[in-house]
């Protein structure tokens, strides 16, 4: 097996963790909007005197 010089080894692992940062971040974006689609949807819901009156956002 041969190696890699070091400089092109350390561009190799630079990439897959810009990569992998990346791959979170849009991770991160889809379920906030996620989150913002059930609080808009739990806002807009008509409201009840008998139940479901409460959301809890903590769960």
């Amino acid at each position: 097996m041969t190696s890699l010089p070091a400089g092109i080894a350390a561009e190799q692992a630079l990439t897959r963790q810009n990569v992998a940062l990346s791959v979170i971040k849009q991770s991160n974006e889809q379920q906030q909007k996620l989150v913002e689609i059930i609080a808009d949807a739990a806002r807009s819901a008509p409201v009840s005197s008998a139940r479901g009156s409460n959301v809890n956002f903590s769960a």
